[in-house]
């Protein structure tokens, strides 16, 4: 058999390659055209589900917060279609929300975006940041994580009655104290990257090992007028190598004062430092966290809660809610409960929150 010369084995080689990217290619594009369809019908089933389930109205979960603000009433099993049930669980807790869901009229509608806008809406936005904190503490932090609280060192409390205005600022130009939040955010900031490096130090690996959730804030009145507010933050850290001496002192050695707990998560020490970290709600605030925690998730059934189960929750939670709750989730053992009526909406709102047991 003659061998082909070089010349054409390169170019049947060549036609080859050519022949093979495009076929490549080809696939490519049609996976990828499958892999966007795919996204588009979760989508379109996605809105058609909550259309359905909303009876067309654009409601949200707050919103049957907002609706449900009665804590007295009567329950009123008509018009009750079916029973949605929310969960999230974090870490040993568990928290269920429990609500019709009905095909609201206009009037509830109408009623639930005006609330959006009012100091109700402001309450259940708290309250609902302080359950999100609990969720991220309980999920994300072992018990004996360090706890902080730090500050500056700002002058005593009779030092301000003794200064002017020039003299204040004067003596916070030296002490190199923060005139406003986006300063404080950079040092907290800088702290952070020290403590980081201290768990490489030690061999950890920070991106996945070092966890942390700050909250920033800042006083209600200036100590003078032309004076700012002082400011304090309180977080959690958790590290290899990251002790209460270390934590401590990389804070103190540039800034102020420190104070450092262990964190405690038996009972509801979560939940108490969830309300802790957000109890101020006005001034100046700021939260953020690293991007390694573990964001809590709800999951929705429409099948968990029957409606006779809602109406007997609803009737007697304290009776009823242990048995029914606890037969539903076994395991977990009930901690609270709460049971809200509205005017403009049928049936009730069971919160309940569970821990597990040991």
């Amino acid at each position: 058999m003659q061998t082909p010369p070089a010349r054409a084995m390169k170019f049947r080689v060549e036609g080859f390659g050519a022949t093979c990217a495009g076929a490549l290619t080809s696939e490519f594009l049609l996976y990828k055209q499958d892999l966007m369809g795919m996204v588009l019908r979760g989508l379109v089933y996605r809105i058609i589900n909550s259309f359905i389930h909303t009876g067309g109205s654009a409601m949200r979960l707050e919103d049957y917060d907002l609706l449900y603000d009665l804590p007295e009433g009567e329950y009123r099993g008509q018009g009750v279609d079916g029973v949605r049930t929310v969960t999230w669980r974090a870490g040993r807790q568990l928290e269920i929300a429990v609500f019709p869901n009905v095909r609201l009229n206009r009037e509830a509608r109408r009623e639930a975006k005006r609330r959006r806008t009012t100091p109700a809406a402001a309450r259940v936005n708290a309250r609902n940041q302080e359950r999100h904190t609990m969720r991220l503490i309980e999920a994300n932090f072992p018990e004996g994580a360090a706890v902080v609280t730090g500050t500056y060192a700002y002058p005593a409390q009779g030092d301000y009655a003794m200064m002017d205005v020039k003299a204040m600022a004067r003596e916070y130009d030296e002490r190199r104290l923060p005139w406003e939040m986006e300063r404080v955010r950079m040092d907290v900031r800088n702290w952070l990257a020290r403590l980081r490096r201290r768990v490489a130090k030690v061999g950890g690996k920070p991106a996945r090992e070092f966890k942390w959730l700050v909250r920033i804030e800042e006083g209600k009145e200036p100590p003078l007028p032309g004076i700012p507010e002082k400011f304090h933050f309180h977080a959690i850290v958790e590290g290899p190598g990251l002790d209460t001496e270390t934590v401590k002192a990389l804070w103190e050695e540039k800034h102020g004062r420190c104070h450092v707990d262990p964190l405690r998560l038996t009972d509801d020490g979560a939940v108490q430092l969830g309300k802790y970290f957000c109890k101020q709600r006005t001034g100046g605030r700021w939260m953020s966290h690293s991007r390694n925690l573990k964001i809590v998730e709800p999951r929705i059934s429409d099948r968990k809660v029957s409606r006779r189960r809602l109406a007997r929750l609803a009737a007697n939670v304290m009776r009823d809610g242990r048995e029914i709750l606890e037969k539903l989730y076994p395991g977990y053992q009930l901690a609270e409960t709460r049971v809200t009526y509205s005017d403009f909406v049928a049936g009730a709102y069971v919160y309940a929150r569970m821990r597990r047991r040991d």
